[in-house]
């Protein structure tokens, strides 16, 4: 089916940037992202937020863990020389730290 498709010149410059970066034409580019879009997952099929009560419900047949060794299992696969020093470098600075909290 022929499909007429308007974009922003902005749109244009970088789908034509796009396509000469992966070596593709424009129009094989914009087909993948649409075949892309397309075949995500529907609304049902991503996550969604779930009630505690539901979670507990769902989760009750499970012991009660234990911090400790929660604690040391983490040790153990944690690469203390490969941290994120933003805190500190913003401490020093006198920068205010935002935490970010994810949905």
């Amino acid at each position: 089916m022929a499909m007429t498709l308007r974009l922003s010149e902005e749109q244009t410059d970088a789908l034509r940037r796009r396509a000469e970066a992966e070596h593709m034409s424009m129009q094989q580019v914009a087909l993948a992202a649409i075949d892309n879009y397309i075949n995500q997952p529907t609304e049902s099929g991503r996550r969604r937020a779930v009630p505690v009560d539901e979670l507990f419900a769902a989760f009750s047949d499970l012991s009660p863990m234990d911090l400790d060794r929660f604690r040391a299992d983490q040790d153990e696969h944690v690469d203390g020389s490969a941290h994120f020093d933003a805190y500190l470098r913003a401490a020093r600075s006198g920068e205010a730290v935002v935490a970010v909290q994810r949905p």
